[in-house]
């Protein structure tokens, strides 16, 4: 039973892959994307039906397969905003301080509690010690870190802090996971819930910087915006060095488990974009819907106005009609 829970979930993950999927085949090629779906397959699946469910399920199922393992490493990432690390850690040391006030502690009684308090459990946290100018500052210095900076050893310090806790953690859900009572089963569900949700948020953050690279990109036939193409180079030189510089710090630590998932994610969509902004885009389908949108609302404003200049016009009408008199001269006898 297990095995069909784990095969619907990786299914999930793949048939969300399928978005982002046909938003880029779309950018590069809407003849043959519109072709595909409203010609090719439609025809094959009248007399196949089953056939493509098949095919369909298993092409996200394999989708699903390879994306679960980056998707995971991905939120995993030390750079990643908030990744599951870094949320363990911060649950665990909030709760150390908790059950400080009624003297008591999380950590086994024979280690030491200075072993489970890191400085900071995100690698982003040092942004928010002190004021904004303190915070950009940081945030520029670790979003492009320089290639010949030396290890931190305030850092490397809190690492294995951290790892500390994560191992602590780990042990105690393993025994709760080996008790087979109703606790156990809400987390293994919560696992399951896990792995879909990572799979939704690699899904959607490809889509976004997809998305955001494709409304800089020019359309053919439209004039090119200077402003939106000046944006667009700027952000994806950003983007450029922090895939560059923060990959290069994690290939110097040597360890095999820190992978540069988030890194190398951003230097393809990195790629995708510059091919997509020099390449240009063949259709604006949803700058035509806003530019439609737009006209609609004029058309409806230049209604809007006619209405109340016909209302204003009725309205003096009825003030200087023989009525409204009369209805005067009655409420004067009433």
């Amino acid at each position: 039973m297990d095995v069909f829970k784990l095969a619907f979930e990786t299914i999930v993950v793949g048939l969300l892959a399928f978005i982002w999927l046909g938003v880029a085949t779309y950018l590069f090629s809407p003849e043959f994307l519109t072709d595909l779906l409203s010609r090719r397959i439609p025809a094959y699946a009248k007399d196949n039906q089953t056939l493509l469910g098949v095919a369909v399920l298993t092409l996200a199922y394999c989708l699903g397969s390879a994306i679960l393992p980056i998707a995971t490493q991905l939120l995993n990432d030390e750079h990643w905003p908030l990744p599951e690390n870094a949320i363990r850690c911060q649950v665990f040391t909030q709760q150390q301080v908790l059950l400080q006030g009624i003297h008591y502690t999380a950590v086994p009684g024979r280690l030491p509690e200075n072993d489970f308090n890191p400085r900071h459990c995100s690698h982003w946290a040092p942004m928010f010690e002190d004021g904004i100018g303190h915070g950009i500052k940081t945030f520029v210095r670790l979003w492009a870190p320089s290639p010949l900076k030396k290890a931190d050893h305030l850092a490397s310090e809190d690492d294995g802090k951290k790892d500390k806790i994560l191992s602590l953690f780990q042990l105690q859900e393993s025994k709760l996971l080996n008790q087979g009572t109703d606790k156990a089963e809400q987390l293994r569900q919560l696992h399951e819930r896990i792995v879909v949700l990572r799979g939704a948020v690699f899904s959607g953050f490809v889509l976004s910087l997809i998305c955001l690279f494709a409304y800089f990109a020019p359309a053919y036939g439209h004039p090119a915006h200077r402003i939106r193409a000046v944006f667009g180079t700027v952000l994806a030189i950003c983007f450029a060095l922090f895939a560059l510089l923060n990959g290069w710090q994690d290939l110097l630590n040597h360890v095999i488990f820190d992978i540069p998932v988030l890194e190398a994610l951003m230097a393809t969509i990195v790629t995708f974009g510059a091919i997509l902004v020099v390449r240009g885009v063949k259709t604006q389908l949803f700058s035509k819907k806003r530019y439609l949108l737009g006209s609609n609302s004029g058309s409806k404003g230049r209604q809007d106005s006619t209405f109340l200049e016909e209302a204003v016009s009725l309205g003096r009408h009825f003030l200087r009609s023989p009525c409204l008199w009369r209805m005067d001269e009655f409420r004067d006898h009433l």
